[in-house]
């Protein structure tokens, strides 16, 4: 339970950094929103490699072991998370900021599972 309130908690400042990043880029500086989506992707999947190995499951296996299967699980979530963003927003028309609050539901969960099972299992 220990670690799934560490990983919920580390999930709650990648939120907020990714999401930071992803409306600054999108709202105040213009990117467009896939760009501004990859890199506040990008930025949080750093943040959330290190305190996940490092606090959450404190890990000692070395980065090379488990940055792979981290990869592929952040590849995998985050590609369903931007395809969600995308057919929200070209084929259902939904606000984008909205969008990417779906979207990163949808990666969220995955992301715990994925994780849990696969990474740093």
């Amino acid at each position: 339970m220990k670690k799934f309130i560490k990983f919920l908690a580390v999930g709650v400042a990648n939120t907020i950094i990714g999401l930071s990043i992803i409306f600054a880029l999108y709202n105040l500086l213009h990117f467009d929103y896939r760009l501004a989506n990859v890199i506040g992707y990008a930025i949080a999947f750093i943040n959330s490699f290190i305190l996940n190995k490092f606090w959450t499951f404190k890990s000692q296996k070395k980065f090379h072991k488990e940055l792979p299967a981290f990869l592929l699980v952040f590849i995998i979530c985050y590609l369903i998370n931007l395809l969600c963003v995308i057919i929200l927003v070209e084929a259902i028309r939904f606000d984008k900021n909205l969008a990417q609050l779906v979207g990163m539901i949808v990666y969220t969960g995955l992301n715990f599972i994925g994780n849990k099972y696969i990474t740093f299992k």
